[in-house]
């Protein structure tokens, strides 16, 4: 199947998927008792993280395509940037785990990235997160070595457990693109993921 027609496939089935979402939401505002509720909001997240991986595909197939993907940075503000990402996030750990942001410094006031390629990439990161924490994720983002980090932190199992082990890496695979799409002065963004010393996984997405 050629990309042209697999990716017509991918966005009509992601269509159909919002259609699924829009449904869902509307159930999950009415009076339903507990255990009904609970059963919409896991379907809400799994038809929520089902439209993420076509997205995710989508953006690896097109990056294979055309040798790479190409960032359009923009003068953005971290902190605020930081602030959208996690509103939109908080509602995906519904009542099971709790979504918290966090700066441990000050960040700079701008720095230059392409907005809509971070998100991707940081809303992969946390739909993965979710498969595995316990009860909590910290999204944040720091300096280091002269670079913005964004990173995303998660009170699970850590790297190389049996469950995330047998994960596909297509979203390590965007990241690492949207990572290396991002160049400034002959350096390149990347990424890592990690276990944590205070024990979970850890997601950094380092931007130059």
């Amino acid at each position: 199947m050629n990309f042209a027609l697999s990716s017509a496939v991918a966005h009509d089935v992601k269509n159909r998927l919002v259609i699924l979402g829009e449904e869902l939401a509307r159930l999950q505002a009415m009076s339903l008792p507990p255990e009904a509720k609970a059963h919409v909001d896991t379907a809400n997240q799994q038809a929520m993280a089902l439209t993420s991986k076509l997205v995710e595909w989508l953006t690896v197939q097109r990056a294979a395509e055309e040798s790479g993907l190409r960032a359009v940075p923009h003068e953005e503000m971290p902190e605020a940037f930081l602030d959208d990402v996690h509103a939109q996030a908080v509602p995906l750990g519904s009542s099971r785990v709790r979504i918290e942001r966090e700066t441990p410094e000050v960040l700079p006031a701008f720095w230059f990235y392409d907005p809509q390629l971070v998100r991707l990439a940081l809303d992969s990161a946390l739909h993965n997160a979710l498969r595995f924490a316990k009860a909590r994720i910290v999204l944040g983002a720091r300096m280091q070595q002269n670079m913005l980090c964004f990173y995303v932190h998660d009170d699970g199992p850590g790297v190389g457990t049996a469950p995330m082990a047998t994960s596909t890496g297509l979203g390590l695979k965007l990241c690492n693109e949207v990572a290396r799409a991002h160049r400034n002065r002959g350096v390149h963004g990347h990424c890592t993921l990690r276990d944590h010393p205070a024990g979970g996984a850890l997601f950094e997405l380092f931007l130059p």
